[in-house]
């Protein structure tokens, strides 16, 4: 008799991947080589993700890797041709996936996965959806319901926060939802040699800068500290062109303590920042969760952040860093000042520990048990 072959361990992913910028590439790229080491898995990627003209940034990918493909990864999907969906689809049914993970983070990608999980739950295909975020950074009514409209249709999510949960199980009622913390980005290399550093106590604000990141809060907290012997550096490229904020990162209060990086940084790059800093912060005005906190905890440094969304989660107060209100300068400026004068380094040990249930190993492992439950 003919032995049939075992799918049980076969499983597709779907996303960007390197050389696409951003954190959700580096999130699909590490989770790719992880899985691919305990699992038979297809990835699926972009040719294409987004057009020229919807794109805020000057490029979404990276100059330095440009022509680099992740290896074993197809990248054939392109977001705004439908032909190219449905090959996707006769991929991954070729393959006898048992279930295919695709992430969510913007309703852009509506169209392109909606389909995609529609097609292949007819199929008897289990359809995870990896919900970055559940709503977008910048919300609005017709956001929130495109939104629905994707994820309502399937019964199988993963997030990395609480928070997160919480929304999804109000917004599609009876689902299965895993919750598991967003993995250290152990892939950034350790940096060669750091910058010269410029005062005391070193800060950096890290990523893409929006206006739910709450970088303008963090400048009027620096602007109360003016007298003090701190440094701020932006690491990212501004996507926020409020006149109000630009006005203020040139403010002649701050001449000599601000440093403004716009544009995207890369690994090396990263390296050396989060290196010469002390702590990292960030003062969002919104977050149901962020991979700069599990960068930071990769780099030893303790974090800043507001209590909003899963922020909260993974940064323990008192442990491997400080939490304040949101909206709040004065607030943000105390607890930087707490750190000017008790050495950030005295949360190295709780930072470590926190750490250690951050792995990209624990994550897979997460899923793979989810799958088969």
């Amino acid at each position: 008799m003919k032995k049939t072959a075992d799918t049980s361990g076969r499983v597709g992913l779907i996303g960007p991947l390197l050389p696409y910028r951003g954190g959700i590439a580096q999130h699909t790229t590490m989770l790719r080589r992880t899985l691919s080491q305990k699992s038979d898995l297809l990835t699926i990627s972009f040719k294409r993700l987004y057009p020229k003209w919807l794109y805020p940034g000057k490029n979404d990918i990276d100059e330095k890797l440009k022509g680099y493909q992740e290896p074993g990864v197809s990248y054939m999907l392109d977001s705004l041709n439908p032909l190219t969906w449905i090959q996707t689809c006769g991929s991954l049914t070729d393959h006898s996936a048992r279930a295919v993970i695709i992430p969510w983070w913007t309703v852009f990608l509506a169209p392109c996965f909606g389909f995609i999980a529609h097609r292949l739950r007819r199929k008897g295909v289990q359809v995870i959806f990896l919900c970055h975020n559940v709503k977008e950074h910048e919300p609005s009514l017709w956001k929130e319901i495109v939104t629905r409209w994707v994820l309502s249709g399937n019964q199988l999510f993963l997030v990395h926060t609480k928070s997160d949960a919480d929304i999804l199980a109000a917004m599609v009622p009876n689902s299965r939802i895993g919750i598991h913390p967003h993995p250290v980005y152990s892939q950034f290399p350790k940096a060669e040699k750091a910058p010269i550093r410029r005062a005391r106590l070193e800060l950096l604000f890290y990523g893409f800068v929006r206006p739910y990141k709450g970088l303008d809060i963090l400048i009027k907290a620096m602007q109360l500290l003016k007298h003090e012997d701190i440094f701020l550096t932006i690491a990212g490229e501004l996507w926020d062109h409020d006149e109000s904020l630009l006005n203020s990162l040139t403010d002649k209060n701050l001449l000599g303590k601000i440093e403004v990086v716009d544009h995207y940084i890369g690994e090396e790059e990263t390296a050396r920042y989060f290196s010469r800093a002390d702590v990292v912060v960030l003062p969002y005005r919104s977050s149901s969760g962020t991979g700069v906190i599990p960068l930071a905890y990769h780099y030893g440094k303790p974090v800043i952040a507001t209590s909003v969304g899963g922020l909260s989660e993974v940064v323990v107060d008192g442990v491997s860093g400080r939490l304040v209100k949101p909206e709040d300068p004065s607030a943000l400026a105390e607890v930087i000042q707490e750190f000017l004068y008790n050495p950030p380094s005295l949360m190295l040990k709780g930072v470590e520990r926190i750490a250690r249930d951050m792995t990209w190993e624990g994550f897979v492992q997460y899923i793979l048990d989810f799958i088969r439950s």
